[in-house]
């Protein structure tokens, strides 16, 4: 199996996420060592991305339940 390179993009529009099958929420643990939560998203051709910001990341925890999401924000 081909081993995947993570990168973290900026969202052009966070909110599109919060409401998308294809997103979850992970901690990421950048290449500096800190570790920040944020949006995962599976779908990897998503047009909410912006690619120049890319920047590589060391590790994805993805988080493990629907409780999670907190759509009262």
């Amino acid at each position: 199996m081909m081993k995947r390179e993570l990168k973290v993009v900026r969202l052009l529009d966070p909110e599109l996420c919060t409401h998308c099958r294809f997103a979850d929420f992970a901690e990421v643990e950048l290449m500096d060592g800190r570790v920040q939560r944020m949006l995962y998203c599976r779908r990897l051709d998503c047009d909410n991305w912006d690619y120049s910001s890319a920047e590589p990341a060391r590790r994805v925890e993805l988080s493990k339940g629907v409780d999670d999401w907190d759509d009262a924000a």
